[in-house]
Protein backbone atom coordinates (compact mmCIF):
# COMPACT_ATOMS: atom_id res chain seq x y z
CA UNK A 1 0.00 0.00 0.00
CA UNK A 2 2.75 2.20 0.65
CA UNK A 3 3.99 2.10 -2.86
CA UNK A 4 0.15 3.09 -3.87
CA UNK A 5 0.62 6.08 -1.47
CA UNK A 6 3.65 7.10 -3.07
CA UNK A 7 2.65 6.75 -6.35
CA UNK A 8 -0.33 9.00 -6.02
CA UNK A 9 1.82 11.76 -4.36
CA UNK A 10 3.46 12.10 -7.98
CA UNK A 11 0.51 11.48 -10.06
CA UNK A 12 -2.03 14.50 -7.71
CA UNK A 13 0.41 17.23 -7.54
CA UNK A 14 0.33 19.52 -10.36
CA UNK A 15 3.56 21.46 -10.13
CA UNK A 16 5.66 23.35 -12.88
CA UNK A 17 8.63 21.93 -14.62
CA UNK A 18 11.34 24.35 -15.19
CA UNK A 19 9.93 27.58 -15.67
CA UNK A 20 6.90 27.10 -18.08
CA UNK A 21 5.72 23.70 -18.09
CA UNK A 22 2.20 23.08 -16.06
CA UNK A 23 1.26 19.24 -15.56
CA UNK A 24 -2.81 18.82 -15.03
CA UNK A 25 -4.76 15.70 -14.44
CA UNK A 26 -7.71 16.80 -16.47
CA UNK A 27 -9.84 19.86 -18.06
CA UNK A 28 -13.22 21.40 -16.96
CA UNK A 29 -16.51 21.46 -19.23
CA UNK A 30 -19.68 22.11 -18.78
CA UNK A 31 -23.50 21.36 -20.28
CA UNK A 32 -26.55 23.03 -20.33
CA UNK A 33 -29.47 20.78 -19.13
CA UNK A 34 -32.88 21.29 -21.14
CA UNK A 35 -34.09 18.63 -18.73
CA UNK A 36 -32.54 20.10 -15.28
CA UNK A 37 -32.88 23.51 -16.35
CA UNK A 38 -29.46 24.41 -15.18
CA UNK A 39 -25.66 24.21 -16.20
CA UNK A 40 -23.99 21.29 -14.97
CA UNK A 41 -20.17 21.75 -14.22
CA UNK A 42 -18.14 18.74 -15.69
CA UNK A 43 -14.71 17.46 -14.75
CA UNK A 44 -12.95 15.08 -17.85
CA UNK A 45 -9.70 12.86 -17.27
CA UNK A 46 -8.20 11.42 -20.85
CA UNK A 47 -5.85 8.46 -20.20
CA UNK A 48 -1.81 8.63 -20.85
CA UNK A 49 -2.82 6.90 -24.16
CA UNK A 50 -5.62 8.83 -25.41
CA UNK A 51 -3.40 10.71 -27.52
CA UNK A 52 -1.46 8.45 -29.10
CA UNK A 53 -4.13 5.85 -30.60
CA UNK A 54 -7.37 6.35 -32.34
CA UNK A 55 -8.99 3.39 -30.00
CA UNK A 56 -12.45 4.20 -27.76
CA UNK A 57 -12.05 3.92 -23.93
CA UNK A 58 -14.47 2.88 -21.21
CA UNK A 59 -16.18 5.90 -19.46
CA UNK A 60 -16.50 5.89 -15.45
CA UNK A 61 -19.06 8.47 -14.07
CA UNK A 62 -17.95 9.93 -11.00
CA UNK A 63 -21.24 11.28 -8.95
CA UNK A 64 -20.11 13.87 -5.85
CA UNK A 65 -17.44 15.13 -8.48
CA UNK A 66 -15.66 17.66 -6.86
CA UNK A 67 -11.96 18.99 -7.34
CA UNK A 68 -10.80 16.58 -4.22
CA UNK A 69 -12.62 13.51 -5.27
CA UNK A 70 -11.77 13.57 -9.05
CA UNK A 71 -8.14 14.21 -8.34
CA UNK A 72 -8.05 11.53 -5.72
CA UNK A 73 -9.99 9.19 -7.69
CA UNK A 74 -8.11 9.89 -11.15
CA UNK A 75 -4.84 9.38 -9.45
CA UNK A 76 -5.72 6.00 -8.37
CA UNK A 77 -6.88 5.48 -11.80
CA UNK A 78 -3.69 6.12 -13.71
CA UNK A 79 -1.14 4.21 -10.94
CA UNK A 80 -3.40 1.46 -11.53
CA UNK A 81 -3.67 1.62 -15.24
CA UNK A 82 -0.12 2.68 -16.10
CA UNK A 83 3.59 0.76 -15.47
CA UNK A 84 3.41 2.65 -11.84
CA UNK A 85 1.99 -0.10 -10.72
CA UNK A 86 1.57 -2.82 -13.34
CA UNK A 87 -1.41 -1.84 -15.81
CA UNK A 88 -3.65 -3.73 -13.66
CA UNK A 89 -6.66 -1.95 -15.08
CA UNK A 90 -8.14 -0.77 -18.00
CA UNK A 91 -6.87 2.77 -19.16
CA UNK A 92 -9.90 4.66 -19.40
CA UNK A 93 -12.06 8.57 -19.01
CA UNK A 94 -13.58 10.15 -16.28
CA UNK A 95 -16.03 12.11 -15.70
CA UNK A 96 -16.63 14.04 -12.68
CA UNK A 97 -20.31 15.41 -11.69
CA UNK A 98 -20.06 18.14 -9.10
CA UNK A 99 -23.12 18.32 -7.80
CA UNK A 100 -25.79 21.15 -7.59
CA UNK A 101 -28.16 19.88 -5.86
CA UNK A 102 -27.23 16.93 -3.97
CA UNK A 103 -30.16 15.66 -2.11
CA UNK A 104 -32.63 16.44 -4.63
CA UNK A 105 -30.85 14.90 -7.20
CA UNK A 106 -29.03 11.73 -5.60
CA UNK A 107 -32.44 10.39 -3.76
CA UNK A 108 -35.43 8.19 -4.86
CA UNK A 109 -37.62 9.60 -2.89
CA UNK A 110 -39.39 12.59 -1.75
CA UNK A 111 -38.37 12.68 2.33
CA UNK A 112 -38.67 15.84 3.53
CA UNK A 113 -38.01 15.12 6.91
CA UNK A 114 -35.42 12.02 7.05
CA UNK A 115 -36.24 10.05 10.52
CA UNK A 116 -34.69 7.01 12.29
CA UNK A 117 -37.03 5.57 15.48
CA UNK A 118 -38.26 8.74 15.93
CA UNK A 119 -35.03 10.70 15.37
CA UNK A 120 -34.41 13.14 13.20
CA UNK A 121 -31.85 12.76 10.80
CA UNK A 122 -32.21 15.88 8.52
CA UNK A 123 -34.27 17.83 6.74
CA UNK A 124 -34.51 18.78 3.28
CA UNK A 125 -36.12 21.31 1.02
CA UNK A 126 -36.23 19.24 -1.99
CA UNK A 127 -35.34 15.26 -2.48
CA UNK A 128 -36.28 12.10 -4.44
CA UNK A 129 -35.38 13.39 -8.06
CA UNK A 130 -33.21 10.61 -8.74
CA UNK A 131 -35.11 9.14 -11.53
CA UNK A 132 -34.92 12.83 -13.47
CA UNK A 133 -31.23 12.98 -12.58
CA UNK A 134 -30.75 9.37 -14.49
CA UNK A 135 -32.72 10.98 -17.14
CA UNK A 136 -30.31 13.62 -17.65
CA UNK A 137 -27.46 11.33 -17.42
CA UNK A 138 -29.36 8.81 -19.96
CA UNK A 139 -30.48 11.69 -22.92
CA UNK A 140 -28.21 14.63 -22.22
CA UNK A 141 -24.51 13.64 -20.34
CA UNK A 142 -23.98 10.03 -22.52
CA UNK A 143 -24.30 12.02 -25.59
CA UNK A 144 -22.66 14.85 -24.70
CA UNK A 145 -19.67 12.80 -24.19
CA UNK A 146 -20.32 10.33 -26.82
CA UNK A 147 -20.14 13.07 -29.21
CA UNK A 148 -16.57 14.95 -27.61
CA UNK A 149 -14.62 12.14 -26.86
CA UNK A 150 -14.32 8.20 -28.20
CA UNK A 151 -15.39 6.52 -25.43
CA UNK A 152 -16.13 2.70 -25.78
CA UNK A 153 -19.97 1.27 -24.79
CA UNK A 154 -18.27 0.75 -21.80
CA UNK A 155 -19.50 2.88 -18.53
CA UNK A 156 -19.20 2.38 -14.95
CA UNK A 157 -21.01 4.14 -12.30
CA UNK A 158 -18.93 4.96 -9.10
CA UNK A 159 -21.03 6.48 -6.02
CA UNK A 160 -20.82 7.14 -2.36
CA UNK A 161 -23.12 7.69 0.15
CA UNK A 162 -26.01 9.31 -1.30
CA UNK A 163 -23.75 8.77 -4.54
CA UNK A 164 -23.89 4.83 -3.58
CA UNK A 165 -27.69 5.46 -2.90
CA UNK A 166 -28.16 6.48 -6.25
CA UNK A 167 -26.30 3.85 -7.93
CA UNK A 168 -27.90 1.15 -6.10
CA UNK A 169 -31.36 2.45 -7.28
CA UNK A 170 -29.90 2.61 -10.89
CA UNK A 171 -29.50 -1.15 -10.65
CA UNK A 172 -33.33 -1.37 -9.79
CA UNK A 173 -34.55 0.73 -12.02
CA UNK A 174 -32.31 0.70 -14.91
CA UNK A 175 -29.38 -2.11 -14.59
CA UNK A 176 -28.13 -1.79 -18.29
CA UNK A 177 -27.61 2.02 -17.99
CA UNK A 178 -24.20 1.34 -16.78
CA UNK A 179 -22.17 -2.13 -17.51
CA UNK A 180 -20.33 -1.98 -14.38
CA UNK A 181 -21.02 -0.72 -10.45
CA UNK A 182 -18.93 0.60 -7.94
CA UNK A 183 -21.10 1.37 -4.56
CA UNK A 184 -19.31 3.05 -1.50
CA UNK A 185 -21.00 2.58 1.95
CA UNK A 186 -24.59 3.36 0.28
CA UNK A 187 -27.08 5.04 2.54
CA UNK A 188 -29.45 2.06 3.05
CA UNK A 189 -30.69 3.96 5.97
CA UNK A 190 -32.75 5.95 3.61
CA UNK A 191 -36.25 5.99 3.78
CA UNK A 192 -36.69 3.32 6.44
CA UNK A 193 -34.45 0.75 4.19
CA UNK A 194 -35.83 1.96 0.69
CA UNK A 195 -33.34 0.01 -1.33
CA UNK A 196 -34.95 -3.35 0.30
CA UNK A 197 -38.00 -2.42 0.51
CA UNK A 198 -38.08 -1.37 -3.21
CA UNK A 199 -36.40 -4.73 -3.99
CA UNK A 200 -38.68 -6.75 -2.32
CA UNK A 201 -41.81 -5.49 -3.87
CA UNK A 202 -40.00 -6.00 -7.11
CA UNK A 203 -40.86 -9.61 -6.97
CA UNK A 204 -39.07 -11.87 -9.41
CA UNK A 205 -36.54 -9.83 -11.39
CA UNK A 206 -34.27 -11.00 -14.43
CA UNK A 207 -30.82 -11.86 -13.73
CA UNK A 208 -28.49 -8.61 -13.69
CA UNK A 209 -26.56 -8.16 -16.55
CA UNK A 210 -23.55 -5.73 -14.87
CA UNK A 211 -20.52 -6.00 -12.96
CA UNK A 212 -20.79 -4.76 -9.18
CA UNK A 213 -18.46 -3.72 -6.39
CA UNK A 214 -19.91 -3.05 -2.54
CA UNK A 215 -17.85 -1.39 -0.22
CA UNK A 216 -18.60 -0.98 3.34
CA UNK A 217 -17.07 0.63 5.97
CA UNK A 218 -17.16 0.61 9.83
CA UNK A 219 -19.76 2.92 11.32
CA UNK A 220 -20.28 1.31 14.75
CA UNK A 221 -18.69 4.36 16.30
CA UNK A 222 -22.17 5.89 14.84
CA UNK A 223 -24.12 3.80 16.90
CA UNK A 224 -27.29 1.82 16.52
CA UNK A 225 -27.29 4.17 13.30
CA UNK A 226 -24.75 3.00 11.98
CA UNK A 227 -25.08 -1.01 12.45
CA UNK A 228 -28.37 -0.90 10.68
CA UNK A 229 -27.12 1.09 7.85
CA UNK A 230 -24.74 -1.54 7.71
CA UNK A 231 -26.93 -4.61 7.92
CA UNK A 232 -29.48 -2.91 5.59
CA UNK A 233 -26.74 -2.47 3.09
CA UNK A 234 -25.34 -5.87 3.30
CA UNK A 235 -28.81 -7.13 3.30
CA UNK A 236 -29.03 -5.01 -0.35
CA UNK A 237 -25.89 -6.10 -1.43
CA UNK A 238 -26.17 -10.22 -0.76
CA UNK A 239 -29.17 -10.17 -2.76
CA UNK A 240 -28.34 -8.12 -5.70
CA UNK A 241 -24.83 -10.22 -6.08
CA UNK A 242 -26.94 -13.46 -6.23
CA UNK A 243 -28.51 -12.06 -8.83
CA UNK A 244 -25.91 -10.64 -10.73
CA UNK A 245 -24.34 -12.73 -13.73
CA UNK A 246 -20.69 -11.24 -14.14
CA UNK A 247 -18.03 -10.18 -11.49
CA UNK A 248 -20.15 -9.56 -7.72
CA UNK A 249 -18.20 -8.37 -4.48
CA UNK A 250 -18.94 -7.00 -1.45
CA UNK A 251 -16.05 -5.98 0.66
CA UNK A 252 -15.94 -4.49 4.72
CA UNK A 253 -13.48 -1.95 5.30
CA UNK A 254 -13.13 -2.36 9.10
CA UNK A 255 -10.34 -0.30 9.68
CA UNK A 256 -12.32 2.75 7.43
CA UNK A 257 -15.09 5.12 8.70
CA UNK A 258 -18.10 6.27 6.39
CA UNK A 259 -15.31 9.50 5.64
CA UNK A 260 -12.23 7.10 5.05
CA UNK A 261 -13.39 4.10 2.94
CA UNK A 262 -13.35 5.89 -0.73
CA UNK A 263 -9.70 5.28 -1.21
CA UNK A 264 -9.62 1.32 -0.28
CA UNK A 265 -12.84 0.79 -2.66
CA UNK A 266 -11.85 2.93 -5.47
CA UNK A 267 -8.56 0.64 -5.36
CA UNK A 268 -10.16 -2.69 -4.72
CA UNK A 269 -13.02 -1.69 -6.69
CA UNK A 270 -11.76 -0.98 -9.66
CA UNK A 271 -9.33 -3.87 -9.52
CA UNK A 272 -12.33 -6.13 -9.46
CA UNK A 273 -14.21 -4.66 -12.44
CA UNK A 274 -11.95 -2.95 -14.95
CA UNK A 275 -8.97 -5.59 -14.34
CA UNK A 276 -6.68 -5.65 -17.20
CA UNK A 277 -8.03 -9.26 -18.46
CA UNK A 278 -11.74 -8.09 -18.34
Amino acid sequence: MKSVVCSLVVLLCVFRVGASEVVSIGTSTSLTSELLQEDRALMVYLPPSYSGTDKAFPVIYLLDGDVHRFTGFVGVLESLSTDTLGNQVQQAIVVAIPNTHRSRDLTPSTVPEWTFKDRVLDTFAQSGQASRFLTFLQQELFPFIEANYRASNRRLLVGESFGGLFAADVVLQAPTTFDDYLIIDPTALWDNNYLNRTLAGAGERPALDANVFFAFANNAHLGEIGLTNYQWGTTFATAIIRQATGTAEQHYFEHETHGTVAFLAWYNGLRALLSAQN
